[in-house]
């Protein structure tokens, strides 16, 4: 019998202990590297996603803000709101007010008094509030207020609103055109009488023609605040509005939901006070039609809080906001130790807050109808 090589017998042979040991150690330490490169990496996509998520949330928030605000004090081929009267289309001729005397808060010692025709439904979120053209962009400071006299109906969604966040109201019309409809408020606006022939109305007739040269406009007067509660979610802070609207043919506000995850929202005014020399007095000239606001070149002098005491004096040409916007679940292992300071703010996370990622994005939108020389 033919017997195998002694070369042979060789390479038949197993690995021995130690070269098996070797071989196991190494494996190990391939695996035990890739399991924890794997593991990292997927940390990293992780909280790499949750900064992205609450990123984008902001810059959705902002986008929704924007343009809201830059057409502010938009009456339809106007933005001098002086001359717009609350009329009866129904009625030719029929002035129920001026613009004047739709003021929420007339000059001292004047109170407002509702408007006449106007249901009381348009009053929900305060006296003439939903009327009041003359101030295309109002706010309150680190609190939850409206329009003076507010009733419940306005109240905020929930649990309330946000201690120490600032609210803000846009008031404009619509860019589109639309058809007369009763119930809501409207402006009849004029492209060949732009500075006289504004007129708004809520009964549903059109004051004169529409072709062309002549269109109604919804009136946009919109609300917003930061809820304690978001939709589903209570205890999740969100941005919401209140918004006119027409309801079952009657003027009201509705509530919606802008973005959940907002925790606060703060807004300052940039404001044209026509002293340009700083001599503490409005420039000559800066004050045109002589009503003590100073018509505006565009600059903004100074940026005040919306409780300012000269505000209602003063030419708005850009509102300055910021909102924080939160991760809507706490991170393990995270802890945010940042301080926030903005506006008048001056925030530090603490306890749980800390567990959640954030992130304060700001934007200063001008004003494209503020009133110029």
């Amino acid at each position: 019998m033919t017997r195998p090589a002694p070369q042979l017998r060789a390479a038949e042979r197993g690995l021995s202990l130690i070269e098996l040991l070797v071989a196991l150690a190494i494996g190990s330490v391939l695996i035990v590297g890739a399991v924890y490169v794997y593991s990292q990496g997927r940390n990293t996509y992780a909280i790499n996603e949750a900064v992205a998520r609450v990123q984008e949330n902001g810059r959705y928030v902002l986008s929704v803000l924007e343009p809201d605000i830059e057409l502010a004090g938009y009456y339809g081929f106007t933005n001098s709101p002086d001359t717009i009267r609350f009329v009866s289309g129904a009625s030719p001729g029929t002035v129920y007010a001026v613009a004047a005397q739709m003021r929420q808060q007339p000059p001292a010692p004047a109170v407002a008094v509702p408007v006449a025709n106007l249901p009381a439904s348009a009053h929900e979120c305060g006296t003439n509030f939903a009327v009041d053209v003359l101030t295309p962009v109002q706010g309150s400071n680190n609190a939850f207020a409206l329009g003076p006299g507010a009733g419940g109906g306005c109240d905020p969604y929930g649990a309330g609103a946000v201690a120490g966040a600032d609210t803000l109201t846009i008031r404009r019309v619509e860019t589109a055109s639309a058809d007369p409809d009763a119930g809501r408020l409207q402006v009849y606006a004029s492209r060949l009488r732009s500075r006289s022939a504004q007129q708004l109305f809520i009964d549903g007739n059109a004051p004169g023609p529409i072709d062309a040269d002549n269109a109604v406009h919804n009136l946009v007067v919109r609300a917003y605040y930061i809820a304690r509660d978001a939709v589903d979610r209570p205890g999740l802070p969100s941005l919401r509005s209140k918004s006119l609207t027409t309801v079952g043919g009657a003027a009201r506000f509705v509530e919606a939901e802008v973005m959940p995850g907002v925790e606060d929202f703060q807004v300052q005014f940039g404001i044209d006070t026509g002293d340009y020399d700083n001599d503490g007095a409005i420039d000559p000239g800066a004050d045109v039609n002589g009503d003590g606001i100073p018509e505006t070149d565009g600059r903004a002098t100074r940026y005040v809080n919306p409780d300012f005491p000269g505000l209602a004096l003063a030419q708005v040409v850009a509102v300055r906001i910021w909102v924080r916007v939160r991760a809507d679940q706490p991170e393990p292992g995270f802890r945010d130790n940042r301080n926030y300071q903005y506006a008048d703010v001056d925030f530090t996370p603490n306890d749980d807050e800390a567990r959640f990622r954030r992130v304060l994005m700001s934007r200063t939108i001008s004003l494209r109808n503020s009133r110029t020389l």
